[in-house]
């Protein structure tokens, strides 16, 4: 629960932007919330195992009603790391419990990551320092290096292992190697 929390901090630096003294109203923004949702449920899961999608139940209407409203639907099972940062939550964020996915990532709205199969967890890897444009679409099992950028309303469905990369079109293809 500890390592969420901190993360949880690194999250709002990176939310409040060169601005720090944004972060006193960070709580009435959209994308707070849903960050702040999903740390506490990761740290929920990982104190409690298996037996946390028992202990959620009575919790779920109170939990719906932030999904709703910060228009993220995060499953808790999902691994993210510190620095995530979602720019434009009211187009819809979606991300499958079966991602494991490194530090700083990046959305800007619309954007889901999510599984083509009956999926398995870490079936979706994505590296450090990684961003999705606009309505761009992660559909796994695949596997992205480090400092990889998405193109706006691509659709990734195959690994991309070099780093630096830019993605774009669909299906998504490399345009640019670093």
């Amino acid at each position: 629960m500890w390592d969420q929390l901190s993360k949880f901090k690194y999250d709002l630096l990176r939310l409040s932007g060169r601005n720090k003294l944004r972060i006193l109203i960070l709580w009435l923004n959209r994308s707070f919330w849903a960050i702040f949702i999903y740390r506490l449920e990761r740290g929920m899961f990982l104190t409690f195992g298996n037996v946390y999608s028992v202990i959620r139940i009575p919790f779920l209407p109170v939990l719906k009603f932030f999904e709703v409203f910060s228009n993220a639907e995060i499953n808790y099972r999902a691994d993210i790391g510190k620095g995530f940062l979602i720019l434009h939550s009211a187009l819809g964020i979606v991300i499958t419990g079966y991602a494991q996915i490194g530090d700083d990532l990046t959305l800007t709205g619309g954007n889901v990551i999510g599984s083509k199969d009956s999926g398995k967890d870490g079936d979706i890897l994505l590296g450090n320092n990684c961003f999705l444009g606009a309505n761009a679409v992660i559909l796994g099992p695949l596997k992205l290096a480090d400092n990889i950028k998405v193109g706006a309303s691509a659709c990734v469905v195959k690994s991309c292992l070099t780093d630096g990369s830019a993605l774009g079109g669909v299906p998504a293809k490399e345009i640019i190697k670093q």
